[in-house]
């Protein structure tokens, strides 16, 4: 990345996210030594950190030499590549999850869930322009005028630089959300509490006990801080996501057999 006036505001973002994110995850590698972890357990987040910031030189690497790794990152006039396609599946295995999870709950606590897994699939659906790059059929031509990358969807009916906006209040909104869970919610998560506070209970002891997860989140609200990672950066979050889904859908599911078996006794 370069510093010059008119890209000053991301490169600031993105270099206060990172030094969040860095102060965050040293503090969390300090406190899971004093609590004993082994050297090998400690290794696992150390590692994948580094394998997300080689692929984030990648991603720079590919924007700033005419976009060579399309087949990785996609470009801006084709919504390919594989990090376009693993957020398809990552965003259709989270409405599963999301599913299967709000399945076994009761009364309105079904909605968030119904809500969310309806939203996995649209914007996956946006993502893979509802199947044309895989069928290959022209874009109407209403649509084409105005669709910034001829595609058939709705996301780049706007200026893209909105989406820099966007994408920068979620990532912070991410590292808050993270430092709230995993510093304010020490409780283990239980059927009774109320929603909010039960989904920040799940998030705080996944993120303190995951290998990688924290690692995966910080990273994320670090990413979408900048263009040049666009791509890569809904990668991420889709990727943390689906293992945060994975852990609170284990969660329900033991909750749930647990209570099976004391109706049954």
């Amino acid at each position: 990345m370069t510093f010059d006036i008119e890209h000053a505001g991301p490169f600031l973002a993105f270099t206060g996210a990172a030094f969040i994110a860095a102060l965050f995850g040293f503090w969390h590698l300090w406190q899971r030594h004093r609590q004993g972890d082994s050297a090998v357990r400690l290794a696992v987040p150390i590692l994948a950190g580094l394998v997300l910031a080689v692929i984030a030189g990648l991603s720079i690497w590919h924007n700033r030499n005419g976009e060579v790794l399309g087949f990785l990152f996609g470009s801006e006039t084709r919504d390919v590549g594989l990090s376009e396609y693993g957020v398809v599946v990552l965003l259709a295995g989270c409405a599963v999850l999301f599913g299967v999870t709000g399945s076994r709950e009761a009364g309105w606590n079904r909605l968030p869930f119904a809500a969310a897994a309806a939203a996995c699939l649209v914007i996956a659906g946006e993502e893979l322009s509802w199947g044309q790059w895989i069928f290959h059929w022209d874009t109407p031509d209403a649509l084409a005028a105005v669709n910034l990358q001829n595609e058939t969807n709705a996301h780049n009916l706007v200026d893209p630089r909105i989406y820099d906006l966007i994408y920068s209040v979620i990532g912070f909104g991410i590292l808050f959300a993270a430092g709230l869970a995993y510093v304010g919610f020490r409780r283990a998560p239980a059927a009774d509490q109320w929603f909010p506070v039960r989904m920040l209970s799940t998030a705080g002891r996944w993120l303190r006990d995951s290998r990688s997860g924290l690692v995966l989140t910080l990273s994320a609200g670090v990413l979408l801080q900048h263009e040049l990672f666009e791509e890569y950066s809904e990668f991420v979050v889709a990727f943390a996501a689906f293992l945060f889904l994975l852990h609170l859908e284990s969660g329900s599911r033991t909750r749930s057999s647990s209570h099976g078996t004391v109706a049954h006794a």
